[in-house]
């Protein structure tokens, strides 16, 4: 009897212990985190391609072209720099699941052209004055390190879409070319001029230089798996260098001149980065 008692009592006491909550009881989040593929590393690399726009080389080019003489001033052509290819490398941590940290090295082909008519003031060995064709070009691959800080408007662990902007500091490392070449041009006797592809001088100058810049970036990334995302953004970049060369010219002999070359532009690109 005595034992039936004890078995009955150690029963009643677990069965106790199971149902009554001890403590306080916790209700649900309001709004409970849901992982939508498991947990969402914290660091990633990544690579984009996309485009360079809005540098400008005007100062060399408008000083250039007051160069050519009046009359055949018309006939120049100048072309700035255009939409330049960019590529990029990314790796970014996050320091919070709304903050991160970021570095980046890129690269931009830049070109830019101009080509027209002038009159030599060296005779040629007739005692004439040719007429020459000219073309010029300045070629820049721009390489660059930024630097930046990155907020995020979405937890990667709620949602895969995400938006995000930030900013931070540059360093351009400018790899710039100026080449020139003119060849002997002739008038047909009917009003055209034909280029002899004689060449007449050529000329070629290259500077490089360390410039410090700053940019920022807004951007989106959504996550088809847990490591891997897709993303597009737009940064917008200020930077400068100055590019000095000797030219000779009719009125001041040869001159050494220091051009501009401005690098600020906005930058579009769509690129993957691998989590892990």
């Amino acid at each position: 009897m005595k034992q039936r008692f004890i078995i009955t009592w150690v029963l009643l006491s677990l069965v106790t212990v199971v149902l009554v909550p001890t403590g306080e009881p916790c209700a649900d989040p309001i709004l409970k985190p849901k992982k939508y593929h498991g947990p969402i590393p914290k660091r990633s690399f990544g690579i984009s391609i996309g485009f360079l726009g809005g540098p400008s080389n005007s100062e060399m080019y408008d000083y250039l072209g007051s160069l050519i003489d009046q009359p055949l001033q018309s006939k120049l052509e100048t072309n700035d720099f255009g939409a330049a290819p960019e590529v990029d490398l990314y790796y970014t941590a996050k320091v919070h699941p709304n903050f991160g940290v970021r570095a980046v090295a890129g690269a931009a082909f830049l070109q830019s052209d101009s080509k027209g008519l002038v009159i030599s003031v060296d005779p040629d060995t007739s005692g004439s004055l040719p007429l020459l064709a000219f073309e010029r070009t300045f070629d820049v691959v721009l390489l660059s390190l930024e630097a930046s800080a990155l907020y995020y408007f979405q937890d990667a662990s709620v949602s895969e879409f995400q938006t995000y902007l930030g900013g931070g500091f540059s360093l351009f490392f400018p790899l710039a070319t100026y080449e020139s070449r003119t060849t002997i041009a002739i008038d047909d006797g009917m009003g055209n001029i034909v280029d002899t592809g004689q060449e007449f001088s050529h000329r070629e100058e290259s500077r490089n230089s360390v410039e410090p810049g700053i940019h920022g970036v807004l951007g989106a990334l959504y996550h088809v798996r847990n490591n891997l995302a897709f993303f597009a953004e737009g940064r917008y970049q200020i930077g400068q260098s100055q590019f000095s060369m000797d030219l000779p010219t009719s009125t001041a002999g040869v001159q050494n001149l220091n051009f501009i070359v401005d690098y600020s532009g906005f930058i579009l690109a769509i690129g993957a980065s691998k989590f892990f």
